[in-house]
């Protein structure tokens, strides 16, 4: 399944993205059909909230609504946590500080960063120095303490894309990385929540960024020195991980500011994130002057 959040922003309600052959999208109406889901959050990762719109998608007469430019929001309510790692492609290790980590490296961005798919990225004022960071995301579908690694991944309920932006000035003036990462806006995640069942292998995705068309970061999972199962294992040893949690896992080499010379976000711009199997995001630009 490929779960949505659709509508107003602060209003949006639950759905899962449909597509017949031809490619035409619809939306399925969870809320209409269910009236007690009220959203994707914890609680319903926690109350086998998936297997329920599964059941919805097998009814006889589904609710739907065409898709056509319905605003997309974040595809998880606002988490418990928002936990992202750093320095997890040696690539990126090498052009951020040459340094690769021999223990994964967590740090946490504001969940009030969270931010649809399609929506205006807003760069604080007087912001210079502004980048994104293409990244898989996993979310927690059921609670993770103490994790074995092999069972990690039955613990996930879904996977997506989260763009990791950064203040690279407020990063290097605060020398820690919360503040830096953290602005309103600076983190767009979707466009879907995708179940396990339709990623044959979260190891193995295609990861791309653009900005104005050109293109930065491409790469693939394959490439990450801490996987999943490690990962999850590793966090939920010390912290306990709950429904609706978010993992971001990592960027590959080929930001902006690491290039010569700098490809930085100025107003305007469009940026542009790609997963295989998880779809686009979209997202302009806006501010920073």
């Amino acid at each position: 399944m490929k779960l949505v959040r659709f509508g107003p922003h602060g209003a949006e309600r639950p759905g899962v993205w449909l597509e017949d052959a031809s490619g035409t999208a619809r939306i399925l109406d969870v809320r209409a059909m269910a009236f007690d889901i009220e959203d994707y959050n914890a609680h319903f990762f926690s109350r086998h909230g998936l297997e329920r719109v599964r059941a919805l998608l097998r009814e006889d007469h589904p609710k739907t609504i065409a898709a056509g430019n319905i605003r997309l929001g974040p595809p998880v309510a606002r988490p418990g946590k928002l936990v992202c790692l750093g320095k997890n492609y040696a690539a990126h290790a090498a052009e951020f500080d040459s340094t690769i980590p021999t223990t994964p490296i967590f740090f946490s961005k504001a969940t009030s960063a969270l931010n649809g798919p399609c929506d205006p990225v807003v760069l604080p004022r007087g912001a210079k120095r502004v980048d994104g960071e293409a990244e898989l995301a996993l979310v927690i579908g059921r609670t993770a303490r103490g994790v074995a690694a092999a069972a990690a991944l039955d613990h996930v309920a879904g996977y997506t894309i989260l763009n990791d932006v950064t203040d690279r000035e407020a990063q290097r003036e605060g020398q820690q990385w919360f503040r830096g990462k953290s602005a309103d806006t600076f983190a767009p995640l979707g466009p879907f929540l995708v179940t396990p069942d339709e990623i044959p292998d979260p190891h193995n995705l295609r990861i791309t960024q653009r900005v104005n068309d050109r293109v930065l970061q491409n790469d693939t999972t394959l490439q990450m020195l801490f996987k999943l199962p490690y990962l999850i294992s590793f966090f939920s040893a010390i912290i306990t991980l709950e429904p609706g949690d978010i993992i971001a896992t990592g960027t590959p080499s080929g930001i902006g500011s690491a290039r010569k010379p700098p490809v930085l976000l100025r107003d305007g711009d469009i940026m542009e994130v790609t997963i295989s199997h998880l779809g686009t995001q979209r997202n302009p630009i806006a501010g920073g002057t």
